[in-house]
């Protein structure tokens, strides 16, 4: 039984952090970035056969029905699953940093994300452009296709955790205080999302929805308020255990805000025309940024819930799935982008070509993943 340290005591706030932070694992949250990971390569495959010009390879879709269909997915998908992947890293930070110190954890977050991010954007980026040089200056070429590309998320995440370390470092001396295991009220919840919406209308007001940040390569940055603020909870949920506190009851409640969004909010985003909702302080833009926030918060809410209750374990499968996540996040690009070539030869539908490579990639990337691992060094990195 712990005791409250006596007034005038001193704090050793890095064992105390230590202490508190050795929950037993949370595997339901290794299963849930299982499924965020195959989402990533879906809302990839997605993206080549769009007709929008945002990946190495893309098609028109064959058909106006399909290519709605598919940038449907892509506005749902992207409306929730990158700020549920930074709400996932930001819960296992605070316990990476208390168990390493500051200098070992900095140490591995260049190592682990520093590194495979310098490969991608200066090697694998423009490797992966090389079939659409057209001629000219070789190094010209080179120089336009260093980037970042789906390690965008990467990039962020770097960048976060060495803000967070030096956000702790700033904070040695304060006094850790303890927190009762009790989940987030609803006026919290609500009150989030809606701040979350108001917060990201007005980012929106100067950077639009597909504003692309050059050399960075940072494709999504009017969610940069959703990445952030999902970070910051996930930090704030490990400390707390939000993730283990909260209830089913609100889970049901997470999942009606995501309908109710989209019935709502949705529907009167669009009403102002298509380009009307991407930003520019429109009433459209409002709306949008109301749903999309609220809907984000309400599914990660009911997401959690169902895979806490009905995926809280790991056998060999969803172990090896879990492992070799972040590796096929790293390589997935390569076996999408062959696959959009590959079937280019084909004389079939968008439809029939999104589902042949959904079929193959995604198990083609954790197939690929666990080989790549195996390669001298670089499980110390992947």
């Amino acid at each position: 039984m712990r005791t409250a340290p006596r007034q005038g005591d001193r704090v050793d706030t890095a064992s105390a952090s230590r202490s508190a932070a050795s929950p037993a694992r949370l595997w339901f949250v290794d299963n849930l970035r299982v499924l965020l990971t195959v989402l990533v390569v879906l809302h990839h495959i997605a993206t080549t056969y769009s007709g929008l010009p945002l990946w190495y390879y893309t098609e028109r879709p064959s058909s106006a029905a399909v290519g709605l269909g598919l940038n449907v997915f892509l506005l749902l998908n992207q409306a929730w699953f990158m700020g549920a992947f930074f709400l996932l890293s930001g819960c296992f930070t605070p316990g990476s940093y208390d168990r390493k110190g500051p200098r070992a954890f900095v140490r591995d977050r260049l190592i682990r994300l520093g590194i495979p991010l310098a490969v991608f954007y200066f090697v694998i980026n423009p490797i992966l452009y090389v079939p659409a040089y057209s001629g000219g200056s070789p190094i010209e070429f080179y120089l336009h296709t260093i980037g970042s590309g789906p390690l965008w998320f990467v990039l962020a995440l770097l960048v976060f955790d060495l803000c967070y370390a030096g956000f702790r470092q700033l904070t040695a001396n304060r006094p850790a205080r303890p927190h009762s295991q009790r989940a987030p009220g609803y006026r919290a919840v609500f009150g989030f999302a809606l701040a979350l919406a108001l917060v990201t209308y007005a980012l929106r007001i100067v950077v639009p929805m597909g504003f692309y940040v050059p050399i960075i390569g940072f494709p999504t940055s009017a969610y940069l308020p959703e990445y952030v603020g999902f970070f910051v909870l996930g930090i704030i949920a490990h400390r707390r255990g939000w993730l283990s506190a909260i209830t089913t009851r609100m889970g049901w409640v997470g999942l009606g805000m995501a309908i109710g969004a989209t019935l709502v909010f949705l529907p009167l985003s669009l009403a102002g025309g298509l380009s009307g909702f991407s930003g520019g302080g429109t009433v459209s833009s409002l709306f949008y940024a109301l749903w999309d926030s609220t809907f984000a918060v309400g599914l990660v809410l009911a997401l959690v819930t169902f895979f806490r209750s009905r995926l809280n374990s790991q056998g060999p499968l969803r172990r090896y799935l879990s492992n070799n996540a972040f590796t096929v996040y790293v390589v997935h690009a390569f076996l999408v982008t062959a696959a959009g070539y590959a079937l280019s030869a084909l004389d079939v539908s968008t439809l029939v070509k999104v589902l042949i490579a959904a079929v193959v990639v995604v198990p083609a990337c954790w197939l690929l993943a666990g080989p790549v691992r195996r390669l001298p060094g670089v499980r110390r990195v992947l």
